[in-house]
């Protein structure tokens, strides 16, 4: 992918995925800054600039350097049709526990409120979001087994590569599952989609994460670059793929 006249803002701190990313942006012609004191950036003029990184590093960035970052709406997995998320799922508030059935999988809407795990009691969830308050969301879904979870990174509807990084399957059913829900379900224009193979059950979505800062788990830093890029920029206006590349 081309990225020159693109400026790309990473930690200085070494990490081996978003090294990858910075070497495959700088070998499009983009340049690579790696930034210590994000919350007292260099200027830089805010249509050039990418970022990828940890959340706090982006959002601040964002903040610092008027950025649009591309997101998933926290809500967005009670949009998925049923078919695939195959588990029944909902949404409640902390104070709504006593409402709850447990044993129960419960993670935050807002991610890393707390532990997204599963809990045998509305007293263990309590302990675990003490100090929250009780109109904080949370996702609720009964117990499943996952054998093997998948990352996606995709754009306009497109997977641009996909690898299991939890378990062993299929990756062509991965991509091919998380291709057929594109064409049903709207998404961001780029965005991450996680998944999980439900024992008896068959493939399903587990979350969404933004492009920005998802770590590759996996897919290769030359195939995903453009979601990566686009989700800290304009849409994507360049050729895409017209079939599932991982098939």
């Amino acid at each position: 992918m081309k990225t020159t006249g693109l400026n790309l803002l990473i930690s200085d701190k070494p990490d081996p995925e978003r090294d990858s990313v910075a070497e495959s942006f700088a070998s499009g012609g983009g340049a690579v800054h790696r930034i210590g004191r994000f919350w007292d950036p260099p200027v830089f003029d805010p249509s050039t600039v990418r970022v990828y990184g940890a959340d706090s590093f982006c959002l601040v960035l964002q903040q610092k350097l008027g950025l649009t970052l591309c997101s998933p709406d926290d809500g967005l997995l009670l949009q998925v049709p049923p078919e695939f998320l195959k588990r029944q799922i909902a949404r409640h508030t902390l104070a709504q526990i006593s409402t709850i059935t447990f044993p129960s999988f419960v993670k935050p809407l807002v991610p890393k409120q707390f532990r997204g795990a599963v809990y045998q009691s509305s007293g263990e969830l309590a302990a675990e979001c003490r100090g929250l308050t009780p109109d904080t969301a949370v996702f609720t879904s009964e117990p499943v087994t996952l054998i093997a979870e998948a990352r996606t990174f995709v754009i306009e509807g497109h997977v641009l590569d996909a690898a299991v990084y939890e378990g062993k399957a299929d990756v062509v059913g991965v991509g091919t599952f998380v291709t057929r829900m594109t064409q049903i379900m709207p998404l961001p224009h780029t965005v991450v989609v996680d998944v999980g193979f439900i024992d008896g059950r068959g493939w399903a979505v587990v979350e969404f994460n933004a492009a920005w800062g998802a770590g590759l788990n996996g897919c290769d830093p030359d195939k995903v670059l453009p979601a990566i890029v686009a989700a800290s920029g304009p849409k994507y206006d360049a050729a895409l793929p017209t079939e599932n590349p991982i098939a």
